[in-house]
Order: structure tokens, then sequence, then C-alpha cells
């Protein structure tokens, strides 16, 4: 029996998004995934390890390389590519949709509105004195020789009222009898080598002057809706990008009957919420290099950009010139990754740091040049009982996640993704308004030890459940400190004189309690506090940390020794709980978000017998569940799949049936029968004659 319908939803969608940090790896995940043919046909399985898991991994390459189960390549949706289409939309209402008009000044006059030069620091296209003149020298001539093209995008997108249209493609192509299979082969063939090509030719100026470029853009729209700085901010503009993404997913379905799309690259965290509500078929991956790495596919990406040559083969002016792009590109990274902005209300900047915590499938992208590549590491230990880590190289992570994507459950979560999967679903538990972390202890055998969560200590009310209107009022006062009801002293005034101080003084405390539409209305005391005094000290918080709180589970309830045992947190220890882990003697620590600190190279590499440091790779979260999750139960599956059934032998069923006569035989009235089957002892042939003997009676008794 074929149960390929039953994947069917699978098979035939399967969307995945791609975040992380800049040079991170997530052009190489694209690369992999759009392969035309089989990436994982010639995949080679380390001997070294686990025996468990060398089964897993041949498991999943038999399914995703089976001739019946067809290698489909993916698209790739690039996230600039339909920036660059918003763009050349509001071009299109510039010259009024004949691009033959078009002159500098229309385009000088596009790249200047995207930015606000009263505000900008870092360079931006249209600044010539910073740009060299970019525009005039390389993007207006390349867009006169394009014109041809640019013109049939003008048409085939129905790029003729900057927003509107664009905002409505899935249903121009309707209403205006566009073919579908004609957008999707434009968009994702000659569209695409067009944006290629223009972004290139910024990058040869500076890739710096292309990422800013793309920030501008992407903040612009997701704020007032236009590629255009404007100071207005509208909510409803928050998800215009995704809503154009979302067409064209549409349009990509109706083109080829399904979806098979890799998203790069998503770095706003609402937008990728935007999906996951969307597409159950949507799946976050989050790359992610050693910084080291990173730093080295930056120069050779850099040094290709200004010279076309890889980094070992500049000379020293061309290497000073590469350090400085790169160190622009890094710090430029950096401030994606902050959440600050974001903290604030401006939902429409990056904030990676958010992004990254939403993904449902890890993925580190380790240089095997590294001496714990598998070839190289003789330490690893195959044994079924003691689970030795070893970094997955790039194609072995996606070939899991592609045939568990297509066949929920094939294989089982390791012991690192089952680890780290009690620490995720434990930060919930958590009641800090900040962030929340979980961490999990296990011993040397990846056996649980204890759980823990960022929390207030036991017996004190979280944040979470807490409200300033509470303190204000005098309500629940238990649940408040005395420092917080009479406590403090800024400048004269009290804790709780400057919180009250903090509610506008037009409004009253119930109305401004009106204005919160029935929401608590939680602080956070660090918060405040640090506030009132002008410093930003850490050691004020009401909070156990996540990892500190696991260590001091097992003391409180029993101490258990875990020297040599694992830590597994769902961002990465600080300075405090790297001292504890330290001290402790744990030998591994696995975490998903590096911590914005010095813990790394200060305390946790500062001794004679430091702990391993591994980013996680593999599923958590949502993607958990629905990666592990069985359609059904593995053995009924194979039976219908396979037809194989055991039945017992005749000779079996004979004894049973024997056994089965002979216990309602009543011996006195049928000591014939019963000797005549006490005869047919170890007789293969006993169902046989038994019905002989009923068919027998049967007869007789008709007679």
């Amino acid at each position: 029996m074929s149960l390929d319908n039953f994947y069917k939803l699978r098979s035939d969608f399967t969307l995945i998004g791609l975040t992380g940090r800049m040079g991170g790896g997530c052009n190489d995940i694209a690369e992999i995934l759009s392969s035309p043919t089989n990436p994982f046909g010639d995949l080679k399985i380390p001997e070294n390890l686990n025996i468990n898991e060398q089964q897993k991994f041949r498991i999943c390459k038999d399914f995703v390389i089976n001739e019946n189960n067809e290698w489909q390549q993916f698209k790739l949706l690039k996230y600039r590519d339909v920036l660059l289409l918003f763009f050349l939309a509001e071009l299109a209402a510039k010259v009024g949709n004949n691009i033959k008009d078009i002159n500098l000044e229309i385009v000088l006059s596009l790249f200047r509105g995207v930015y606000n030069e009263d505000f900008v620091k870092t360079s931006r296209i249209g600044q010539e004195d910073k740009t060299n003149k970019l525009i005039e020298q390389k993007i207006f001539p390349f867009i006169k020789n394009r014109i041809a093209e640019i013109d049939n995008y003008f048409k085939i997108f129905n790029l003729q009222n900057s927003i509107i249209e664009i905002q409505n493609i899935d249903t121009n192509c309707a209403e205006k009898g566009l073919k579908p299979v004609e957008f999707n082969e434009l968009f994702f063939g000659n569209f695409s080598d067009f944006c290629t090509d223009f972004f290139e030719l910024i990058d040869k100026c500076n890739p710096l002057t292309r990422q800013i470029f793309l920030q501008d853009v992407a903040c612009n729209l997701r704020s007032n809706g236009t590629v255009f700085y404007s100071e207005t901010q509208d909510a409803n503009n928050i998800y215009i990008v995704a809503k154009i993404i979302k067409s064209i997913i549409k349009i990509n379905k109706r083109a080829e009957g399904q979806v098979r799309l890799v998203i790069d690259s998503l770095k706003n965290s609402l937008e990728i919420n935007f999906f996951k509500e969307r597409y159950s078929g949507f799946y976050l991956i989050s790359s992610n290099r050693d910084f080291a790495d990173v730093k080295k596919y930056l120069e050779n990406k850099v040094s290709k950009s200004f010279f076309n040559k890889v980094k070992i083969q500049l000379d020293s002016g061309e290497n000073e010139k590469v350090d400085n792009a790169v160190e622009e590109l890094i710090d430029l990274d950096n401030v994606h990754y902050k959440i600050g902005e974001f903290k604030k209300g401006h939902f429409n900047y990056p904030d990676l740091e958010n992004c990254i915590q939403k993904a449902d499938y890890y993925v580190f992208n380790k240089s095997l040049e590294k001496s714990d590549s598998f070839e190289n590491d003789s330490t690893k230990d195959k044994s079924q009982n003691k689970l030795k880590f070893t970094y997955y190289t790039l194609e072995m992570q996606l070939l899991k996640l592609i045939a568990l994507i297509h066949k929920p459950g094939i294989i089982t979560p390791n012991a690192m993704e089952r680890t780290m999967q009690l620490a995720f679903s434990s930060k919930y538990n958590s009641g800090c308004i900040s962030r929340q972390v979980g961490a999990v202890v296990t011993d040397e055998f990846y056996s649980v030890k204890s759980i823990g969560w960022n929390e207030v200590p036991q017996g004190q009310t979280p944040c979470s459940l807490r409200s300033v209107t509470d303190l204000i009022d005098n309500k629940n006062s238990e649940i408040f400190t005395e420092y917080e009801k009479n406590g403090g002293n800024y400048d004269g005034l009290s804790f709780l004189d400057k919180t009250k101080a903090l509610i506008p003084k037009d409004k009253s405390i119930e109305e401004f309690k009106s204005d919160l539409n029935g929401h608590n209305c939680p602080f956070c005391f660090k918060e405040f506090h640090n506030a009132f005094e002008g410093k930003d000290n850490q050691v004020h918080t009401r909070s156990l940390h996540a990892e500190e709180n696991a260590m001091l589970q097992i003391s409180k309830y029993g101490g258990q020794p875990i020297k040599g045992g694992n830590l597994f947190t769902t961002a990465s220890p600080c300075e405090l709980c790297s001292k504890k882990a330290y001290q402790l003697g744990i030998e591994n620590i696995f975490y998903i978000d590096p911590y914005p600190g010095i813990s790394k190279t200060q305390i946790l590499k500062g001794g004679l017998k430091n702990p391993n440091l591994y980013m996680f790779q593999g599923a958590v979260g949502r993607g958990f569940f629905k990666l592990f999750e069985p359609y059904m139960s593995i053995k009924d599956e194979t039976k219908l799949r396979s037809g194989l059934k055991p039945v017992p032998s005749q000779k079996v069923v004979a004894n049973q049936l024997k056994t089965i006569l002979a216990e309602n035989i009543n011996i006195t009235k049928n000591e014939k029968l019963k000797n005549y089957l006490d005869g047919l002892e170890d007789d293969n042939l006993i169902i046989e004659k038994v019905i002989e003997l009923m068919n027998s009676g049967l007869t007789s008794k008709k007679d």
C-alpha cells in the first residue's frame, strides 16, 4: 500500500527561511539546497561516529537519495531581489513607465531619497564625496545598458504605480492575464541575474554600501510603506515585504504545482513570525560559524569584490583596504544583531538576536580544517553508552533536515537535541520580562541531573506576575520587597516615589490602567533602580540565571557528582555562571547564542582544564516536534509499506487448536475424540484433519 499521499503536504510545500550573523553560512546552505542534482549522493558517513548515529545518517541518506524520492532542487528567493523590485516600482513611477525617459537626476533622487543625510554616519549611495560618484559612473550607465530588461520587468511585474501594483502581484496575475509560469520564470531567472549583476556592481565599490542600502530600503518599507526615508511610522506596513514574498510564493505554487523555496535572508523577527503563522511547511534555519571562520570568509569575499583575488594574493595596500572593509561589515552586523531599537518599539529595524532565537533548526558551519574534524579526530568513542560530541558537516546537517521534513520521525533526536529541547521548553517557565533562558545539567552520559530557568528565588513572586499599578496602589503588598515599598534614596526620593513619578502627570492611576486595555504592567526592578541611580549594574537583577539555577538545584535536592558532565543553555553562560560551571568541573557547554560578554576568553579559556564550548546543531523548539513526531507508528507504517507480517507456522497453529479443543472436551463422554486428537501429536496436517472430521460429523448428522 502506498502512503505517499500522507506526506504530500510536506513534499509539495517546503519553505525554508535562512537567518544568522553575517558570514554565518547562509549562502552555503542556499547553494547546496539549490543544486540541480542531488547534493547528498556522494556524502560519506564517518565511521568514527557512535554506531547509532551512523545508522541514523544511513537511514536519512537512503531515503533522500532513493530514486523514487526524486531530488527536486530548491529555488532561491532572495530578500534583496524583492527589495530591488520595490525600488524598480518607484523608478517606474518616476519615469511614468517609460524607462527611456530616465536621466541621471531621476536616479540620483531615487537613491538619495532612501536616507536622511542629516543623520547618517556611514556612507550611502548618492553621497558623492564618499562613494566616488558611484551613481554617475557605475549605476546610471548600468541602468541605461539594461533598459530593455527593465522595461520588460515593468510590464511583466505590473510595476505601474510604485506600491499598489506590487502589493497585489498575485491578483494582477489573474486580472491582467499574466501567466504564473511567465512571472515565475522571469523572477527566478532573468530578474535574479539582473539583481546579482546590480549588487555586484555596488560590491566592487564597497560591500558595506550595498548592505546599508538594503538595510535602509527594508527599514523604510517596514516603516512607511515606501523605499524612501520618512519620519512617519505606520505599523500596518511592518509586513509589506513579507506580503510580497507571500504573493511570489503563491505564484510559484501556481506555476509549478508545488513549493520548494529558500528565502535568504531574514533579519526581522516579526517577518519570521508572519511566515510561521501562515505556513505549517515553513522551517527557519539559523546558520553560524566560528568568528575566525566568519572573518576569513568575509576577507575572501571582499577581496574578490575589490580585486578579484583571494586574501593571500593581496599586497599590503590591498590588504589594508580589505581589512578596513571587513571591520566595517562586522561592525554593521553587530548593529543588526542587537535588539536595542526593537525594544524601543522600532519594529522595522533588524533584530538578529530575536531571529536566531526563533529558529527551528540550528546549523553550525564548522570548518573541517580544524583538528576536530571527523577524519582527524581519533578520540571519538563509538560505544553506544558514552556519546562523544562531534560537529557534523554542513551536508550531513542538511541531509538530516531534508529527510525529517519529508518524513517526520524517520529518525529520533540525538542526545544533544533531546537535552537542548528540555532546556528550550524549560525557558518558558521563566517569569523574567526581559529574556527567557533555559538550562539543563547532565552527567557525562547525557543523563539529566537538573533543569533550570532564569527566575527569582523560590518563595518570591516573578516579575511577570507583578504590576507597577499594584505597587503604587499598595495592592498585593506581600509580593513586593521592603525596599520597593519603603526604601531607596534617589536625591531624597524613595523607590516608590520615583516609580509614581513615571505615571504621566495628566493621568490618574485609574486612567493609566484603563489605557493598558486589561494588560498587566510588570516592571524590571534592575532597570528601574539602575535608571534612578544613573548606573548600569547587573548585580541588581532579582532573578537567578538559568545555568546558575540548574546547578543550584543539584545541591538543593541532594548533591550528585557532575564533574565531567555537560551544561546546555539556550543562550550561553555569562561570566558568573561560567565560573560556577568551571568550578564544578563541567566538561562540555552547549549553547545556542553567544553571550555578549568576555566569559569565553576570560574565564572558560583561562586555565589548564578548560571546558569544551560547542555551538548547538540540530532541531529545537517548534521544529523539534514538527520534525521528530511521526505521522503514525513506524511499525504500522512499515507493515503497510512492506506487507511483511510475521505469522505462526501451521504446526504452532495446529498445537494451539488441539489445546483449545482438548480443554473443552468432556473426557468421559468424548474419550474416543480425545484419543483421536492425541493421535495427531505434532501432525502438521492437524487443521485439515480436524476440518475433515467436522465435515464428516455434519454429514452424519444430516443423514
